[in-house]
């Protein structure tokens, strides 16, 4: 049988919509990006393929029949009910564009390897490539970039609109030939929200960078920035989420990493998550708060992020409903 993805592939396919759904938010972007590939090329597992899996995975599937999976159909369902409408979507456009060649590659590298095969391309040619990332792979390769390049990137992902047939792939080729990979097909146009997609990386860098970039985007298009700023969502926009939400996101939450966050973050801020937990947990939270020393910005920063990341989720699943738009300010270099 082939390799681990295509029996992990199987086994979860084999388990029905709800329970896949159930493994599927608890994989990383790569896993599931990975498995999700696999379950799009399944149709009729060979009864052989099947008991294989199962001997493996349980004890015994000797009275498991054969199935006939419509993988695309299926995965779609999956991916919707683990993550919500948008989120699939944007995930099923990455599993089915891997004949874009090279391109397939980089989402398997680390960011300073992208950043270092793409800083010298031509800026429009590396906002294509980092379109046809996920946010959170392109967030992470836009800090190691020349930061001369990030706004003007930026700027063109956001005005992205159809990218015409072809062009990926040509762009893949090109990358293929630099990482020693095979020729790849052509496809079909691709849709871009580049607006959204700049909001969502913004989101998931850290302040400084974003700060900086977003300045420069003002500068040169104040238009495109307020817009940009209309989708980005910040730590205090958590203020707008009722307190059912504020409650979901408690639970989720590190208290280490609450009591960092809490920090820097305004009055009512403090406030929303105080008023949504119990006497006791609010009071050593603020005792947490009060004996902790002088910390970095930047700690504070990736405790808000983490939050924000779990609040998105749960946005994304349908589970809580965020509302607000970016703006917040700066912070001093210790809180």
């Amino acid at each position: 049988m082939a390799n681990g993805y295509y029996k992990a592939a199987i086994f979860v396919a084999s388990l029905g919509e709800d329970a896949a759904s159930e493994i599927m938010k608890a994989l990383d972007p790569k896993e599931l990006q990975k498995l999700g590939a696999k379950i799009t090329e399944l149709s009729d597992i060979p009864q052989k393929d099947l008991d294989e899996v199962y001997v493996e995975f349980v004890e015994s599937t000797a009275e498991v029949g054969g199935m006939n999976v419509e993988g695309k159909a299926y995965i779609q369902k999956v991916l919707t009910k683990a993550l919500g409408d948008e989120q699939a979507g944007r995930v099923i456009d990455n599993l089915v564009d891997e004949d874009e060649g090279g391109l397939e590659t980089l989402k398997w590298m680390d960011a300073k390897s992208v950043a270092s095969l793409i800083k010298g391309e031509h800026p429009q040619t590396v906002s294509l490539i980092l379109s046809h990332l996920d946010t959170i792979q392109a967030s992470e390769v836009l800090p190691h970039l020349p930061e001369a390049l990030r706004s003007d990137v930026m700027i063109r992902i956001a005005t992205l609109e159809d990218i015409p047939p072809g062009v990926m792939q040509e762009i893949g080729a090109a990358l293929q030939v630099e990482l020693n990979q095979e020729d790849n097909k052509n496809g079909s146009s691709k849709k871009v929200k580049g607006v959204k997609m700049v909001a969502e990386i913004l989101n998931q860098i850290d302040q400084s960078t974003e700060q900086t970039i977003m300045t420069s985007i003002t500068e040169h298009q104040a238009d495109l920035a307020e817009k940009i700023r209309a989708l980005m969502f910040v730590f205090d926009d958590l203020v707008e989420v009722d307190n059912r939400g504020m409650q979901e996101i408690l639970k989720e939450v590190n208290k280490d990493e609450l009591t960092l966050a809490l920090r820097a973050a305004k009055q009512e801020i403090k406030d929303k998550f105080f008023s949504n937990m119990s006497d006791r947990a609010s009071q050593l939270l603020k005792e947490d708060m009060e004996a902790k020393g002088p910390v970095k910005v930047s700690e504070v920063e990736k405790a808000q992020q983490g939050i924000l990341k779990i609040a998105k989720r749960l946005s994304d699943a349908g589970t809580i409903s965020i509302g607000g738009k970016g703006g917040g300010g700066g912070t001093e270099a210790l809180v």
